[in-house]
């Protein structure tokens, strides 16, 4: 190689282009560049602006896309940036992915929005409005919410974080309730800024657009001066970098902590507020789970780290996202875009978002692994009319519950039931796999378009539900492609963008209309067998029972035989599985199969259910929902599915119109269990199984070591002090005192003695000879 030429990577090129790639200044310009040139310009004139799709042809508009949407795209997507930029402070100071992002200034900006709109109050008048209740409302969910998860692994953290989202958007609606006694009616906003407007092309730009430009700067220059001047600013970049280490050297990492979330609260308020007035708000509803996905994409795109990269990220997210929109008229294949630029960004970026997965960006000693009822007590009467009586309770609420009700709830019954069978996957892949997934719903997606495609072309029940199944679970298998290089909460981040790619593109007429049941053209209920009709209500919810039964019992047999052992300890250590031979690639795929599968089959159900495919059944929001049912019922139990299942699907149904056991039932609830019992529902019926066994082997004079093991260690340190101040007062000693039962143990016995049994205290051994 000549001294003109140096390598880059693996590539070979001039000296001077490789000092100007790793300058400080013109390095990062000069990659922005070719992003733009090759990213933005190559997807949006090429995908958006040329190419025809055949039989899956959506309306493309011809030519390439004009510059003036380009120029519209980078200034929305500068707000995209500034919500990245709030999702890679959290992630940086807590290790975790903040979901609740979009939404933590969406309420004080739909506040001061509709104050605008409904009430006509002056723009400066509720512009404080916006960034002190933002700022406020960021600093206020770290103090009485995240703090309290401080210690928590970052699992429960980020499940937290969904959590407070839901809550805030109870809060966000009632908002516009409380001001105007109704939802957002109109999505147009005028400002002080509204009258300067201006042409390019076609398009007209109002100065609502150059304030977005002017805001994104001047935050990126303050935040630039806070890093870098202030002790604050300092201590949070210390913070982020090794939050123990930070904190050994005095620095107050709560504090920090907080600091951070009110910097985070501040940046959604802002792009929520600055946004409103450029594309509009969703009428009637709050702000969109889209908007977070293009923040999360931003995020990822600067590696979750760099901050004027997400900024530069957003730019291109918005140029895609307003490029698709001019060529389909629709928002919805940008939505879908957003998994492959995920996906590739996360598989370039491997390297990098490993090492903070290492450093603690999830840890599993909350997945809780429930003992079966001890051999000794499995015979005893008690139990065994304990176990009679459950079951009955059980059956009776399956069975009974839905024969005794009218016909009409039965269409409950049934979604509960289909609910509980993708929260059955769920347990398999999240909880006893560890690979977390937002997108769990979108594989039932899948299920019920092949099913339902199937149907009204005439193929059989059974076949259209193991085609569905085969289906799904081939979807999940590439979907769990990606989770062999990437992990944790990034997966999360992709399963999320799955879940937006399968309403809006598989499930979407515009793309997959040759496939879909037509309109008008009912998904039947078969005829079994040509004799047993499920055409009624109540007829199919039973065949859903069935169905549902057979998944539990698939995932039991599971459990109990060597995959589901190796899920487990691939889920605990990883890395020490593999040294042992185990192959985790073959292992996490399996999962994602099996779990695909079943979901997919509860999926095809619902088709049948409710008679048709609708892309809405399967929106991102039922996915987090379906997610949170199975944390809130206990995310590594069947039998927690089960009860999250029935619980948030079933009791608001029982009591439909109460707003309190609506939010008992998600956010609140969700968060109150995480706080208190982070095993969910399962964890407190677990809890009341032991005590009612302890009972039972007191009552019956049995020893069970697994269940008194508390009552033994108490013992033993209130009568410590007592065999130690024996073994100092003689030195021939022949016997010694059990410090658990207080009986007279001779030495040559001792380690006969069922409570000497077990390893003994130090203080005991050293009075043994």
């Amino acid at each position: 190689m000549s001294t003109a030429t140096a390598r880059l990577g693996s590539i070979e090129v001039p000296e001077t282009i490789k000092h100007v790639w790793e300058h400080r200044v013109a390095g990062p310009v000069l990659r922005v560049l070719l992003v733009y040139l090759v990213a933005v310009e190559g997807i949006t004139q090429f995908v958006f602006g040329r190419i025809t799709l055949g039989p899956l042809d959506i309306g493309l508009q011809s030519g390439a896309t004009p510059r003036f949407i380009f120029i519209n795209g980078a200034l929305i997507g500068l707000l995209y940036g500034l919500l990245g930029m709030g999702l890679i402070l959290v992630y940086r100071a807590n290790r975790i992915i903040n979901f609740a992002q979009a939404q933590l200034g969406s309420v004080a900006a739909v506040l001061a929005l509709q104050l605008i709109l409904a009430k006509g109050v002056n723009y400066f008048v509720v512009l404080p409005i916006v960034i002190l209740g933002s700022a406020l409302l960021g600093g206020a969910t770290d103090v009485l919410v995240m703090r309290r998860f401080r210690t928590a692994p970052r699992l429960i953290a980020t499940v937290a974080t969904i959590g407070v989202s839901l809550l805030l958007v109870f809060l966000e609606l009632k908002v516009q309730v409380w001001i105007t006694g109704d939802l957002i009616t109109s999505s147009a906003f005028t400002t002080p800024w509204s009258k300067y407007d201006f042409t390019i092309g076609s398009l007209v730009f109002d100065g609502n657009f150059i304030m977005a430009g002017v805001a994104t700067a001047v935050i990126c220059a303050a935040l630039a001066a806070f890093f870098r001047y202030t002790d604050m600013g300092i201590a949070v970049r210390a913070s982020a970098e090794n939050g123990e280490r930070a904190s050994l050297l005095g620095i107050p990492v709560a504090r920090v902590s907080t600091i951070v979330w009110i910097i985070a609260g501040l940046l959604s308020g802002i792009a929520v507020f600055l946004r409103a007035p450029m594309v509009g708000l969703s009428i009637g509803s709050s702000i969109g789970p889209s908007v977070l996905l293009y923040g999360l994409a931003a995020a990822v795109l600067a590696r979750m780290e760099r901050l004027p990269t997400a900024v530069i990220a957003g730019m291109g997210i918005g140029i895609i996202n307003q490029s698709a929109i001019y060529a389909t008229n629709k928002g919805s294949l940008a939505d879908a875009s957003m998994l492959v630029l995920i996906l590739v960004a996360l598989l370039v970026q491997k390297g990098a978002l490993s090492r903070a997965f290492d450093a603690g960006v999830a840890t599993w000693q909350s997945a809780k692994e429930y003992r079966p009822i001890p051999a000794e007590l499995r015979d005893q009467k008690e139990v065994l009319t304990a176990k009679s009586v459950l079951a009955g309770l059980v059956v009776l609420v399956a069975v009974g519950l839905p024969l005794l009700l009218p016909e009409r709830f039965a269409g409950r019954f049934t979604i509960v039931v289909v609910v509980a069978m993708v929260g059955v996957s769920l347990v398999i892949l999240t909880g006893w796999a560890g690979q977390i997934s937002l997108g769990q719903f979108a594989f039932a997606g899948i299920g019920s378009l092949i099913a339902g495609g199937m149907a009204v072309r005439g193929f059989d029940f059974f076949l259209c539900l193991l085609a569905a199944g085969l289906a799904g679970a081939f979807a999940a298998v590439l979907v769990g492609l990606p989770a062999l290089r990437i992990q944790g909460p990034f997966l999360a981040v992709t399963t999320l963008a799955f879940a937006f790619t399968v309403q809006n593109y598989f499930l979407n007429r515009d793309t997959f209309d040759f496939f879909l049941p037509q309109s008008g053209e009912p998904v039947a209920r078969p005829k079994l067998y040509g004799v047993f009709s499920t055409e009624s209500d109540i007829r199919f919810y039973f065949v859903c029972l069935t169905f549902l039964v057979l998944s539990l019992f698939v995932a039991r047999s599971l459990r109990r035989n060597r995959l589901g052992r190796l899920l487990i300890g691939a889920r605990d250590n990883g890395k020490a599985m593999q040294a042992y031979g185990v192959n985790l690639a073959a292992t996490k795929l399996a999962a994602f199969a099996i779990s695909g599968f079943i979901a997919a089959i509860g999926g095809a159900l619902l088709a049948f259910q409710f008679q048709a495919v609708d892309a809405e059944t399967f929106s991102p929001e039922r996915s987090i929902s379906v997610f949170t049912i199975t944390v809130i019922g206990g995310l590594t139990s069947l039998p927690g599915a089960l009860l999250g299942a029935m619980y948030v699907e079933g009791v608001p149904f029982l009591f439909s119109g109460d707003e309190t056991v609506r939010l008992l039932t998600s956010s609140v609830g969700l968060l109150l269990l995480v706080l208190i019992v982070p095993g969910g529902l399962s964890e407190i019926a677990y809890r009341i199984r032991d005590s009612f066994l302890r009972w039972v082997a007191a009552r019956n004079g049995i020893h069970v070591p697994s269940l008194v093991a508390d009552s033994l260690q108490t013992g033993e340190e209130l009568s410590m002090e007592m065999v130690v101040a024996g073994a100092d007062a003689s030195e021939d000693i022949e016997t010694i005192r059990c410090p658990a039962c207080g009986d007279e143990i001779p030495l040559t016995e001792v380690t006969e003695h069922e409570h000497f049994a077990k390893p003994a205290p130090a203080a005991v051994l050293e009075v043994l000879p």
